[in-house]
């Protein structure tokens, strides 16, 4: 799997995403689920409930009570794989521009929980507006 394999999607997620300047869903990797039990939560993701409140979530089930997310720092935006296992890359990847949501507040239209060799990950579909978006280096 080639650089160009892994960054041709998201940079044409994000060219749509600013040249259309409407809004589209896109997903976040918010922690690790080992068992069905957080093995971590990324501390950067907040998990919230509907009224606004900062949730514990312990174990996989609690997660439908999510209905959005707080960011503190920018968040890599990926294409949401659903349940599907995550492919492993082959060799050392360039580093360049990715597409992020800013630090702020997003509504959670869904979850997915894409397979890993140990665990699942924990995958929250947000709906992010063009502005919302900036590209990062990793």
């Amino acid at each position: 799997m080639s650089a160009y394999t892994i960054f041709k999607p998201s940079l044409l997620l994000a060219a749509c995403l600013f040249s259309s300047g409407v809004q589209a869903s896109t997903c976040i990797t918010a922690g690790r689920m080992d068992n069905a039990v957080w093995a971590p939560q990324f501390q950067s993701v907040r998990l919230l409930d509907d009224a606004g409140r900062s949730l514990k979530v312990k174990n996989k089930s609690e997660l439908t009570q999510v209905r959005a997310v707080e960011l503190t720092e920018a968040a890599l935006l990926s294409v949401c794989d659903g349940n599907k296992a995550v492919a492993r890359g082959e060799g050392v990847q360039s580093k360049g521009p990715v597409p992020a949501a800013k630090p702020g507040r997003f509504n959670v239209a869904g979850f997915g929980f894409p397979k890993l060799q140990n665990g699942e990950l924990v995958e929250f579909e947000l709906t992010i507006a063009a502005d919302q978006i900036v590209m990062i280096t990793r």
